[in-house]
Order: C-alpha cells, then structure tokens, then sequence
C-alpha cells in the first residue's frame, strides 16, 4: 500500500520504521517487493480518518545532482496507475527552476496518473544572469514564467501555477500575507493528498526557500483538513560530503555552501526510472535564461556518474502515542 492508498483509506494501516525503540518514521511509497525496514522491526499503527531573490543557479545544479548521489537506501514505489481513484500532488517552491530539486519524481508520478501541479511563489525578476542578456524588472519576469511553462510541459506536469509575487522580498509583510492567502486557496480548490516543499533549511539557506518553508507548514497545521501528508525535500550531509570529495578529486570544489540535513533525518527516499531523470533534465534545459550550455552539460554529465537514482525527503509531523515525559 503506498501512501496515497493509505490517505485515500480513512482506517487504512500506515507501516512505520521504529527509530530509537519508540519514535515512528513513514515509509511513505514502500513496496511490497523491498526490506524497507532494512532488517528492522515493523510497526502498524492505525491512522486518523483523513480527507482528500530566487535559488541561487549553483543550488538549482546541486540539487539536480545530488538526487543522483550513490550510497543511499532506495525505497520502490509501486506504481499509480494501478489505482483507481485520483490523486493529487502538489509541489511548492520559491522560484521558477527549483523544481529541480524534486523534477524526476514530479515527472514519475506524473507518469504514472497522479495530477502533479507545482506553484511558483514569485515571479523569478531579479535571476539576472549576464550571458541572457535579460535585464531584471518585468521582462525578465515574463521570461522565466515562460521558462515555467516549458519545464513543467517537459515533465509531464501540469502547467504551472504563478503566484507572481516579488521575487528577493518574500519577507515582506504584505507578501507574506498573499502567500499565506494563497496556499490556503490551494489547499482548499486542489485537495492535494501529498505536499512539497523546501524544509526549514531552504537548502541554500535563500530568504524565500525559508519563508515558502515556514509558510505552507502554518497553513497545513492550521487547517482543518490538511492534505494527507507534508514533506520537505533535502539532501543529506553524508551524500554531499561524498560529491565534495569527488569534485575535489578532479580539481574543482564545491560551488554552494549548502544546508544539508543528516541522512538518518531523511527516511523518505523515492526511486525514479533513467526516463524520469531525462525528463528533469529537460525541464532544466529550459531554464536557459539561468544557466549556460556548459553548466547544463556539467549537470547531466554529473548526473550520469552518480548512480542510484533517489530523491530524499522528510515527513513533517508523525502521529504517535501521546509522550508525556521528554527524558526516558
């Protein structure tokens, strides 16, 4: 049962990985055909009824790699088509081109008959990058709304939905305010039963990553019914320590100081097919007002190096049995 089975089943059993003897992790996206517990002790637990400024170019190339970085445990998704009821994923970033992060499964669960939307939070008009040769302001807003469009198309997504507020000032009050007016429109029009975004790190540590972050987590734990599950994408401190050593060895350094999450904090670690990651990486070439022909190349040419294919995330919140003492 995967995890949209076990959101659109009210009494359905979720399947937990016990950490530490007590505290459960989802192992959201599991197969029937993989030890997802690596050998551990599993866990059934009866859930709730439940009803249906940018990202810096060298984070965005990161990220589109480091999905890619060996070493990390894979859990199998079985297939959506399978199911017959709809379902619904909806992936929210700061800036047109962070959906890198997060391209290939966006692109397998479109692939496989979820309805995968992504919303854009600002509108992308301070990405100035000299060889575009795109002045900041409205022109270049307009640029990378087209850019959107294109990377979506190229994942087999649905068209993108534009916020449109400023980019570089999400910290302002009154975008605060749109933002929060927004998510909470789309969680009531789009009933997602699964929710991406950037974790509190923001990876870059980039202003409007965190306050997307910030954000969608106050609307989701406000609302009344949330969607049926919240996870943050994020990238593990092991697997960049890994592709730091491998740059260095062919003379080059890390180009991004990034906020990395340890590996045990990121149980969630879906598969994604060879196809899935040609997809991302035409969802990227699309982005050419960002990056050059040289940087898109470096990508896929990391890309292909790193084998085992995963994107890591982390639940938000996991229900439990009430904890009454903080110290065992």
């Amino acid at each position: 049962m995967d995890v949209y089975e076990k959101l659109s089943h009210p009494l359905a059993l979720a399947v937990f990985c016990p950490l530490n003897g007590r505290t459960a992790i989802p192992l959201a996206f599991r197969s029937r055909n993989v030890e997802a517990c690596s050998g551990q002790r599993t866990t059934s637990i009866r859930r709730k009824p439940m009803t249906g400024g940018r990202m810096l170019r060298v984070g965005a190339m990161v990220t589109a790699t480091l999905s890619g970085v060996a070493g990390l445990a894979v859990v199998a998704v079985p297939t959506a088509s399978s199911q017959d009821e709809s379902r619904t994923l909806l992936a929210i970033f700061a800036h047109p081109d962070d959906e890198t992060s997060v391209g290939p499964l966006l692109a397998r669960y479109a692939r496989e008959g979820v309805t995968v939307h992504l919303a854009i939070a600002t509108d992308g008009q301070k990405g100035v990058r000299e060889h575009a040769g795109v002045p900041a302001g409205e022109k270049l807003a307009t640029k990378r709304a087209g850019e959107a469009r294109c990377a979506c198309e190229a994942l087999g997504i649905e068209p993108p939905i534009l916020i449109g507020l400023e980019d570089g000032a999400m910290e302002e009050e009154a975008n605060k305010a749109a933002f929060v007016q927004e998510v909470t429109r789309l969680f009531a029009e789009l009933k997602p039963d699964v929710v991406i975004t950037w974790g509190p790190d923001g990876l870059s540590g980039h202003t409007d990553h965190r306050i997307v972050s910030s954000i969608v987590t106050e609307v989701y734990q406000d609302t009344e019914t949330a969607p049926g599950q919240l996870y943050y994408v994020g990238f593990a401190t092991e697997s960049v320590a890994k592709l730091t050593q491998m740059l260095e060895a062919q003379g080059r350094g890390m180009p991004l100081a990034m906020r990395t999450v340890r590996e045990r904090y990121l149980p969630v670690r879906i598969a994604y097919e060879e196809q899935d990651g040609e997809a991302n990486a035409r969802s990227l070439a699309c982005h050419e007002s960002q990056y050059t022909a040289e940087e898109m190349a470096a990508v896929s040419g990391l890309g292909k190096v790193l084998q085992r294919q995963a994107v890591t995330l982390r639940p938000w919140f996991v229900e439990s049995d009430p904890i009454t003492e903080l110290f065992e």
